[in-house]
């Protein structure tokens, strides 16, 4: 290797940015440098996560199983009782019906969900019997004031009523009923109404029901509260409103039916009794109590013709329903087919095909959407077949009616006889017939109202409860353990994302190969950190490390970049070294002095110039004034000799900054500077210069055209990639003769990146293990474990 000109020499051939190959060890050296943020990170998220964990409320689940019994169809089920499906409600249907909020509202009104108690004292008890409030904050406090008695004031604390246990309370906007009140004067809970509306909104957003299994019509349902008594009260109650309703839909007809057939026995009663009490009547007044045959003939003509009237009126009302009730089904994509009618061969046969085809469409849709053909030609032939049972039912109703319209003409027929009869027969006959076409009708409607009554007391649920729910025992929230491994996972992911985002962000120069690739220059040496034992951490002494630690890890640094520097300048001269660097603080003046001093061990003659005429700090490490110095030399105030300075026990001569000037560019750049390193070079074999940093000021620009050498300091992770560019380009832009490129682990940054390569292949950390371990046996060190400690000039001669 050979000092070159980054420009002007011919010889010097940048190397290639080649790309650099990315290895596992590269992504755990990311890791072990970031450990500060993965650990803060992971320790935070997982210290959340079991915080929320064990301060959250425990959430019970109570569980009901419910089995949907496939009983609607009674005639050509077979297919429908090979696959367990149900021709009417289907298992989905029935879930949707389950969770409807008509049965939520049942479940919430029944249970008084929208009563929130709260803020309870603890030795406290009572009933609610009844809550009511009109007023647009619906809170109170409820304190009761003796045993027995309460009263009530509003979240202000104006006081609204006062009430005692079992008595119903009505104060304006409030209606209270407390019951079994027992608690010590001063004891005191809140009471708030919540919104109906939003509470049940909140039930069934807590409400679970699905089916177990494929095909298997059984029905789980879940509900979760925090209090488990609750849960399973809830669950219980829904389920029991969900099969009341189930019945009342099954007998919706028999119901209509029953009320139909009530309102006719009303009427026909009322006739029956004027009937009777005219008839009666009429005997007495006229003496005749009896008909001849003929006229007894046409009253029985007359009975029987109303009497089957009757019969096709309600067949009537019958078939009005059944039509509505398929027309909206029909209209809801839903099959049904009323009881009325089943016994026809016609309508059965239809209602067997409509059920095969509902189970085909149904089994289609597991797989295919409603859009695709194959389902669209299951719809239409269910389509299809609706209209053929609504014609059936429509052309059934059209043949009752003409039917009645024949009996109609037949009691006409009858009237007109009846009319034939001699005057005081007629009127007898006329009351007779009342009479008895009442009374049978009022019989036969008794026993049409026995009928439905029967069939609908007869009708039971297909829904059955197999399992009702209990009081849940353990919560199912929070689950501590997949919550707690939740945190280990996702801090540990967020930690390791995060570390490797800041490296992302990290454009800093922070170890060596990263260095040669960007600047295209030799690397001479990486200083590590220089670790202090000492408690004084201001001492300037201890930047002295090459003499105050010559067995360390920083000295043996030093000593190889001494060594890099003779062989990179193998018949070149290597005279005057000057040290300069990107930014100030970064090192430069420490490195230049510690490199003086290693020179100066190999029995050099050597100088040290501070030629930072703007921030001077060598005076400040070595304890001495800080002028004369060379300010004062190059504008004629004194000699050289009377600025040069000897230190005592560490073998180089120091000449300092001096005062600092208002023009230190011109200063150096002066012929007064190029005399003063003439005269230096005839003096020393070694002339250090402590020269400022490049970006910052042009004074180093001036001073690398009167040195031999030009090393680049650079502190490892703190200079940005695009400012070690500039570096370089300005140091090519003067031709400067660089040497090489110093990495200074000043702030332990490049520690962070080798430490994990040293610990994995050398056994110990980079300082450690060269200082101590390398090439210094274990009673010399011993003897040097307190070498860190503060020295001052005259140890340091004793030394």
């Amino acid at each position: 290797m050979q000092t070159t000109h980054l420009i002007t020499d011919p010889n010097y051939i940048q190397p290639l940015h080649e790309e650099e190959e990315i290895h596992l060890q590269d992504y755990l050296s990311v890791l072990y440098r970031r450990k500060k943020t993965v650990l803060f990170v992971f320790f935070t998220v997982f210290i959340g996560v079991a915080l929320f964990t064990f301060l959250q409320k425990p959430v019970y689940e109570a569980t009901a199983t419910l089995h949907v019994k496939d009983d609607k169809v009674k005639n050509g089920g077979g297919v429908l009782a090979d696959l367990g499906l149900n021709q009417e409600n289907p298992i989905e249907t029935e879930i949707q019906i389950l969770k409807s909020r008509t049965n939520a509202e049942e479940v919430v009104g029944r249970l008084n969900l929208d009563w929130q108690v709260t803020k309870k004292s603890k030795d406290l008890e009572f009933n609610i019997k009844e809550f009511f409030s009109l007023s647009d904050i619906p809170i109170y406090k409820v304190e009761v004031t003796a045993p027995g008695t309460y009263q009530i004031s509003d979240m202000e604390g104006r006081l609204i009523a006062q009430g005692s246990s079992g008595s119903l309370l009505k104060k304006d906007e409030v209606t209270l009923l407390l019951d079994d009140l027992q608690g010590k004067a001063g004891d005191s809970f809140q009471l708030q109404l919540c919104p109906f509306n939003r509470t049940v909104a909140s039930f069934l957003s807590n409400v679970k029901a699905a089916e177990v299994g494929r095909s298997t019509n059984i029905i789980n349902l879940s509900y979760r509260d925090t209090d488990p008594e609750r849960a399973r009260e809830v669950v219980n109650t829904l389920a029991q409103v969900y099969v009341e309703h189930n019945i009342a839909n099954k007998t919706e007809e028999a119901t209509k039916s029953v009320e139909f057939i009530e309102q006719q026995l009303e009427d026909v009663r009322s006739l029956l009794d004027t009937a009777e009490q005219g008839l009666e009547g009429y005997k007495r007044s006229s003496g005749v109590v009896k008909l001849d045959s003929e006229a007894e003939a046409v009253i029985g003509r007359l009975t029987e013709t109303e009497k089957e009237r009757t019969s096709v009126f309600l067949r009537q009302s019958q078939m009005v329903f059944a039509i509505d009730a398929v027309k909206k089904a029909f209209s809801q994509n839903d099959i049904y087919t009323p009881t009325v009618l089943l016994n026809d061969p016609v309508v059965t046969s239809l209602s067997s095909r409509l059920a095969e085809l509902g189970v085909e469409k149904r089994g289609l849709l597991v797989d295919l959407t409603p859009a695709h053909p194959k389902v669209l030609s299951i719809q239409e032939q269910i389509t299809e077949i609706q209209n053929k049972l609504l014609a059936t039912y429509q052309t059934v109703l059209n043949s009752l009616i003409d039917h009645g319209k024949m009996l109609d003409t037949d009691l006409k027929r009858y009237e007109v006889e009846l009319k034939k009869l001699p005057e005081a027969e007629r009127e007898l006959a006329q009351l007779t017939r009342k009479a008895k076409v009442n009374a049978d009708i009022y019989i036969f409607l008794l026993q049409k109202h026995e009928e439905s009554r029967i069939a609908k007391a007869a009708t039971i649920s297909n829904i059955r409860v197999i399992d009702p729910a209990i009081v849940p025992e353990n919560p199912i929230k929070p689950r501590k353990k997949v919550n707690l491994m939740l945190g280990l996972i996702v801090g540990a992911m967020l930690g390791i994302g995060l570390a490797f985002f800041k490296e992302y962000l990290d454009d800093t120069v922070k170890d060596t190969d990263e260095a040669k690739r960007l600047l295209g220059m030799p690397m001479l040496g990486m200083i590590p950190y220089m670790q202090t034992h000492s408690k004084d951490k201001d001492c300037n002494n201890l930047k002295l490390i090459t003499k105050m630690g010559p067995k360390s890890a920083a000295a043996e640094a030093f000593r190889s970049l001494r060594t890099g520097i003779h062989f990179s300048a193998i018949n070149k001269r290597r005279q005057v070294i000057m040290l300069t660097s990107s930014f100030p603080n970064e090192g430069k003046s420490t490195l230049s002095t510690n490199l003086a001093i290693t020179l100066s061990q190999t029995g050099s003659r050597v100088v040290l110039v501070g030629g930072d005429l703007r921030r001077p700090s060598l005076h400040k490490m070595f304890g001495i004034s800080k002028t004369p110095g060379l300010t004062e030399v190059l504008t004629g105030d004194c000699d050289i000799d009377d600025v040069i300075h000897q230190t005592d026990g560490i073998g180089i001569d120091l000449i300092n900054a001096g005062t600092i000037p208002p023009n230190p560019s011109e200063l150096l750049e002066s012929r007064q500077m190029h005399e003063v390193l003439q005269s230096l070079r005839m003096r020393y074999e070694h002339i250090i210069i402590d020269a400022p940093p490049l970006l910052a000021v042009t004074d180093a620009h001036v001073l690398t055209t009167m040195a031999d050498m030009v090393l680049v300091v650079m502190e490892a992770g703190r200079v940005p990639r695009k400012l070690a560019q500039r570096v370089k380009e300005s140091l090519e832009m003067v031709s400067a003769p660089v040497c090489g490129l110093i990495l200074n682990d000043k702030s332990k940054k490049g520690a962070e990146y080798y430490s994990y390569y040293s610990s994995r292949y050398y056994g110990h950390g980079y300082g450690y293990g060269y200082g101590y371990g390398g090439y210094y046996e274990e009673e010399e060190n011993k003897k040097e474990k307190g070498i860190f400690k503060k020295l001052t000039h005259t140890e340091l001669i004793e030394s």
